[in-house]
């Protein structure tokens, strides 16, 4: 079974709930994994170029009033945020003995992490970031990490863990889910329970991926649970991983799903899923 060694995981952080809990998840699989924890802090170049305009105004969010949008004031917060997330990450990886750097950048946030820490071999990111239009569903960076991404990512939300907790598995014999398959034994928690969720594109298959997933996991010592599931589209997908209810959803995109529902599922489901690549 093919599963990349993972050394070095790298976390965007922004001081939000979900890259708080994004940067939990990270440390998490640092400490189970023995890696490196990289934590990224973005200063958005789209908003200091807004707050140089002449009519920039600030709208605050529990009041109707507005303000003069000032460049100087903002370039003190986002040093304020930053010193915030170092400080949070150094906390963090103490606690569990963990090798850490961090880093500052600027520019557009999706392309910078998409190019930042290009050692790190996982990159970790809330769901939805700090504007309140894209609290549900994907944000626009973890939609471009996404979609445009070319390693594996981890889209994380509050209320969940990364290893410690349940994990599914999509499964459908490609050289892809064997792989999704091997991550999710590399980070399961010693009480995790994984739920393998075998998909076939026809029906005498189901017998035949069920036998290639008990090989590859083997003695491992795992609690499986086995589920059959027709190819389905997206949102039925999401339905029937919604009823399982399990944690953390570990597939791949180079499975024999179609593109389209494969990001269908993680754009539908609320769950935090790891895309292997």
């Amino acid at each position: 079974m093919k599963t990349g060694v993972i050394r070095t995981i790298a976390v965007a952080l922004d001081c939000s709930p979900h890259s708080r809990a994004s940067l939990d998840a990270a440390a998490e699989m640092a400490a189970r994994l023995r890696a490196d924890l990289i934590g990224i802090f973005v200063e958005d170049i789209n908003l200091l170029r807004m707050a140089g305009l002449p009519f920039a105004e600030e709208i605050r969010l529990y009041s109707s009033s507005t303000g003069k949008l000032d460049e100087g004031q903002l370039e003190r917060l986002l040093r304020l945020q930053a010193r915030e997330a170092r400080e949070l990450l150094q906390r963090t990886a103490e606690a569990l003995t963990l090798r850490h750097t961090f880093r500052v950048l600027r520019g557009m946030v999706p392309e910078q992490l998409m190019s930042a820490a290009p050692e790190a071999d996982i990159l970790v990111l809330g769901r939805s970031g700090r504007s309140p239009s894209c609290r549900k569903g994907l944000g626009s960076t973890a939609r471009i990490a996404l979609n445009e991404g070319k390693r594996t990512v981890l889209l994380m939300r509050p209320g969940f863990t990364a290893a410690e907790g349940p994990l599914l598995v999509l499964y459908d014999g490609s050289e892809g889910s064997k792989t999704a398959l091997g991550t999710a034994m590399a980070i399961a928690g010693p009480e995790s329970t994984l739920h393998l969720i075998v998909v076939d594109h026809h029906p005498d298959e189901e017998a035949k991926y069920r036998q290639e997933a008990e090989t590859l996991i083997g003695p491992s010592g795992l609690s499986v649970e086995y589920h059959h599931l027709p190819l389905a589209e997206g949102r039925q997908l999401a339905r029937y991983i919604r009823m399982i209810d399990a944690g953390l959803l570990v597939l791949s995109d180079r499975m024999k799903l179609p593109e389209e529902t494969l990001r269908d599922l993680v754009s539908n489901i609320d769950y935090p899923v790891l895309v292997v690549r």
